[in-house]
């Protein structure tokens, strides 16, 4: 999952700008208002890179210098428009402006640096995973709130100035807007592979610790959940014509679906065999003369035990190789899936 987005909110801000941007004359309030979003746009412009090289796997150490320099770019406009001037006294959209820089600023350093720190813990529970998207929907809708209160300061000093604005989207805000559409979609549908994927988990390690009473548990929560899962994903809709996603988390949750109902009872089946015939091995090589019956009794076990083991091994392979191919088609569908949607900007 780690796919990490933080500037989708910038988008709307770009929706609104003036049709005046060119001249740097902050007389004129087209040219002034110009100035704030022409120091917005470059930030979009940095972060789509930031983003692009995080969502298409490129080295860790370009994305880490492409962050320090989006971060050295929100300081650089946020002292570039907190050096304006105010506008006939009217200040009240530059000083909005940098508030939002600087929250911003916060955002992507204090925020990220939180929410880096519990990725590092999100895959090994299901609720630290939950938890985890959730505080990075929390820093988004913050900065949703902020931008729609610098919208408002941006309409009113607009029209208090007799300022026009497009309301349009260029490329730039397309492309912002493109990527929180991309992984509001993708998020749900990670949650609901990874709840099954964490509990089959769950449910191997019980499984080695032959654990009869936890395999039980553990394959009632795997079947739960993954019936639940299946139902979620039968109400999405593809996504841009793509139903990639769906289709490879829904073949894996049927996976497990089927090894909750048809192939764990025949481990649980073959763990109860082998202890049973474990004890009757241990009572019967006390005996030093057994009888005909006890000796028919100890092959008869034996046979059931070979049979259990055989099918043991069955189901074993079966389910590994089934996982394996599995959750390889579901990271490469996770891959494609960002190529395909996730803007590229250099």
């Amino acid at each position: 999952m780690k796919k990490s987005t933080f500037l989708i909110y910038l988008a709307t801000f770009l929706f609104f700008i003036c049709n005046q941007t060119n001249a740097q004359d902050f007389e004129d309030p087209g040219a002034y208002m110009g100035f704030i979003g022409k120091q917005h746009q470059t930030i979009a412009k940095r972060f789509l890179a930031y983003n692009s090289a995080s969502s298409h796997n490129k080295r860790a150490k370009k994305v880490e210098s492409l962050k320090a320099k989006l971060l050295d770019e929100i300081q650089e406009s946020r002292m570039n428009i907190s050096g304006m001037p105010s506008y006939k006294n009217d200040k009240s959209y530059r000083d909005s402006a940098v508030s939002f820089m600087k929250l911003y600023f916060n955002a992507l350093n204090e925020d990220y640096n939180k929410i880096v720190n519990m990725e590092e813990i999100a895959e090994q529970s299901y609720d630290l995973m939950e938890a985890y998207l959730l505080a990075k929907q929390m820093v988004d809708k913050k900065m949703d709130e902020a931008s729609a209160a610098l919208h408002a300061v941006e309409k009113k000093f607009a029209a208090e100035h007799n300022v026009s604005l497009l309301n349009s989207e260029d490329e730039i805000g397309a492309m912002m807007k493109k990527v929180g559409q991309t992984v509001d979609y993708y998020n749900p549908i990670y949650l609901t592979f990874f709840k099954s994927f964490k509990q089959e988990a769950y449910l191997v390690v019980a499984i080695e610790k032959k654990n009869i009473n936890g395999i039980e548990q553990n394959r009632n929560s795997l079947l739960q959940f993954s019936k639940e899962g299946l139902e979620k994903l039968e109400k999405l809709s593809p996504f841009n014509g793509d139903n990639s996603l769906i289709s490879n988390c829904k073949r894996l949750l049927e996976f497990y679906v089927k090894e909750a109902t048809e192939k764990i009872p025949a481990i649980s089946d073959y763990l109860l065999k082998q202890e049973a015939f474990d004890k009757m091995q241990k009572e019967f090589e006390k005996k030093s003369a057994p009888t005909k019956d006890e000796v028919n009794s100890f092959n008869k076990g034996v046979k059931e035990v070979n049979t259990a083991v055989n099918a043991y091994n069955a189901n074993n392979n079966y389910l590994n190789q089934s996982r394996h191919d599995l959750i390889n088609n579901w990271n490469s569908a996770t891959g494609a899936f960002f190529d395909n949607h996730m803007p590229t900007y250099n």
